[in-house]
C-alpha cells in the first residue's frame, strides 16, 4: 500500500468528496484512509438476525441515554468510565478483561477496543449487563 504525506486540506476532509463521487476519505487510529466509497447491501434483504441485533442495539442504546440524562447514574458511570481509561492507558487488554470480561475470564471484545467516548462506554456495559442477564 502506498504512503504519501497529504496536503493539510486533505487532513480536515472526511467522507465522500462530492455529491457523486466514487472517492471517500477516512481517518482512523491515526491514519487517513482514500478508496472508492464501500457499497451496502441491499437494504431490503436484511435477515432476521441482524434486525434483531439493530433492535437489541436500539433499545440499550435509548437506556444508556436514559442513564446519561440522570445526573447520579452520569456521575457513576462517569467514575467508572475514568477508571477504565485510567487502566487502558496502562493496558489495554487488561481493562478490557477488566470491564467486559466474561466470568470465565474470557474477553467479550477484541483486546484492543478501546472506548473514546462516556457514551460508548456506558453502551458497552450495558450490552454486556444484557447479554449476562440472557
Amino acid at each position: 500500500m502506498a504512503q504519501a504525506e497529504l496536503n493539510i486540506t486533505i487532513d480536515k476532509l472526511s467522507g465522500k468528496i462530492y455529491g457523486d463521487s466514487d472517492v471517500y476519505i477516512a481517518h482512523r487510529y491515526g491514519k487517513t484512509v482514500i478508496s472508492h466509497y464501500p457499497r451496502h447491501r441491499d437494504p431490503n434483504n436484511i435477515t432476521p438476525h441482524q434486525r434483531e441485533l439493530s433492535a437489541q442495539f436500539g433499545q440499550i442504546s435509548k437506556q444508556a441515554k436514559a442513564e446519561l440524562s440522570d445526573p447520579e447514574r452520569r456521575a457513576y458511570w462517569q467514575a467508572r468510565y475514568d477508571e477504565y481509561r485510567r487502566l487502558a492507558s496502562e493496558n489495554l487488554a487488561l481493562a478490557n478483561i477488566t470491564f467486559f470480561g466474561t466470568p470465565d475470564g474470557q474477553p467479550s471484545i477484541p483486546a484492543n477496543k478501546y472506548y473514546f467516548t462516556l457514551r460508548g462506554f456506558v453502551i458497552g456495559q450495558l450490552r454486556k449487563q444484557n447479554n449476562q442477564a440472557e
